[in-house]
């Protein structure tokens, strides 16, 4: 039989879609005739159509999964037998494969993977309780459903208590890659293989390939038992390298115990990763036991404490600072201030400054003020010279004199100076030479007006007491 659109299974399926085919079948969405709701059924592909064999193989998926009912499981409905092929009917799951997600995003965050894993754990326990191990869990049989669910699918080779084994024909060339130590040299497959398989697809989700590859089955198959596992990167958290390690060791007794205990493992490691994504603390823990020093504690955040509100009373403020101290008592640490401009200039003791947003009053800070200057009062050390923020050290014996006021009063004794020799000189055309510096001086001190009148520079002209005004001579008189 030959699955096509129209096609009608059982006088109640009718086939829509294909969603996907599969080395064994073809899985359609189909309308249900009678409930009037779409499921999804796996058909029998049209060569294996009257192979007993696979019809065995469809039956034993039917009766096993039949026998589950989880929310992490896809649920199974019905089977029937059709002109020599079998079709399952099954759960409609509205989502992707996780193969597909791989497919576009190779290395997928913790924040996504890990309840993706968590959820398929607490699935196969379910399966594993009921006696049946999947023996086939691989990316393309874990449904992500668009609301965040997970389902596992494909029970087509699993294997319940009660059932004979079956040689698992055409499966090996798509399962290799997640297939057990312990089923690759030929022991039965049990709960702790299909931990070693879902651990395959937590290492391919985490490090964006497989860890263990080759020409052939064969190959890869004699790789999961000889090889060891590949490191994961360093960036991966140590606690997530951790699990995925012990999910993947070659030895069963060694994986953990349960479906169960691997799923709150994963979903404890999952906030874990949420408040420390980097795994300091992890590695600082991994440190410290190989060392034998404790693990260094970590700091209160600001945001882990509250203050309680304080007070906008200046009494109420004011209070703790009054209270008498004690040996024991250990004074709280204040706000940092900045010093003042002339403190820092001074080299003197700095000043309290009280900081700012405080909500003490001015009359609170005086007092503080007063009593941290009586406090300094009573002590040995000497009272720093006051100084000033714009003319610097004060000078002379009373600490009145400045740098600006003192060069005030050299210039005006130079001037008085140069006053008083050119009046000594003034008649003596002998001592004329000794005035051009005192005369430069003198004209300094003159207003802007007089000089430009005496300037020979000025633009104007300087009238000569030996020459009457009018009677200059020219060239032409000569």
């Amino acid at each position: 039989m030959r699955p096509s659109i129209g096609l009608s299974l059982g006088e109640r399926y009718r086939l829509t879609r294909q969603i996907a085919v599969g080395g064994m079948g073809e899985v359609w969405v189909a309308d249900d005739g009678y409930l009037g709701r779409d499921v999804a059924v796996k058909v029998l592909r049209e060569e294996f159509t009257g192979n007993e064999d696979f019809l065995k193989r469809l039956r034993t998926e039917a009766r096993n999964s039949a026998a589950l009912s989880h929310p992490n499981i896809a649920q199974m409905y019905d089977y029937g037998e059709q002109d020599g092929a079998g079709f399952l009917v099954m759960e409609l799951v509205l989502g992707e494969p996780l193969a597909d997600l791989l497919e576009r995003e190779p290395v997928v965050t913790p924040r996504k993977l890990l309840p993706i894993l968590s959820a398929t754990a607490r699935g196969l326990h379910h399966a594993h309780k009921a006696k049946v191990v999947h023996r086939d869990v691989k990316p393309g049989n874990i449904l992500l459903e668009h609301d965040g669910g997970v389902k596992i699918t494909d029970f087509g080779v699993s294997l319940a208590a009660n059932q004979a084994t079956m040689t698992a024909t055409g499966m090996v060339m798509g399962t290799a890659q997640y297939l057990s130590p312990e089923q690759a040299v030929g022991q039965p497959a049990t709960a702790a293989s299909d931990l070693y398989a879902l651990g395959i697809v937590a290492y391919e989700g985490t490090v964006g390939k497989r860890p263990f590859t080759g020409s052939t089955p064969v190959d890869i198959a004699v790789a999961h038992v000889n090889n060891a596992v590949p490191p994961l990167p360093p960036t991966v958290h140590p606690g997530l390298n951790d699990v995925i390690m012990r999910m993947l060791a070659k030895d069963p007794n060694k994986r953990p115990s349960s479906g169960a205990a691997l799923a709150d493992e994963l979903d404890a490691l999952a906030r874990e990763i949420a408040e420390d994504p980097l795994g300091a603390r992890s590695r600082a823990a991994r440190r410290a036991a190989r060392t034998g020093r404790p693990a260094p504690v970590r700091h209160a955040r600001p945001d882990d404490a509250v203050p309680p509100p304080r007070s906008l009373d200046p009494v109420a403020a004011d209070a703790p600072a009054r209270a008498p101290s004690t040996p024991d008592s250990v004074p709280p640490a204040s706000p940092r201030s900045y010093p003042a401009r002339r403190d820092l200039r001074s080299g003197g003791t700095q000043r309290p400054t009280p900081p700012q947003g405080d909500p003490r009053t001015r009359a609170a800070a005086r007092s503080d003020a007063t009593r941290t200057t009586a406090s300094r009062s009573s002590r040995s050390t000497p009272t720093p010279v006051r100084s000033s923020t714009t003319t610097g050290q004060r000078l002379g014996p009373l600490g009145r004199l400045s740098w600006p006021l003192l060069a005030l009063l050299g210039l005006l004794g130079v001037l008085l100076v140069a006053t008083l020799l050119s009046g000594v000189f003034g008649g003596d055309d002998g001592d004329a030479a000794a005035l051009p510096l005192l005369a430069g001086s003198a004209l300094m001190t003159r207003p802007a007006r007089r000089r430009a009148m005496t300037d020979p520079d000025s633009g104007m002209m300087l009238p000569d007491p030996s020459h009457p005004v009018g009677a200059t001579t020219t060239q032409k008189d000569v």
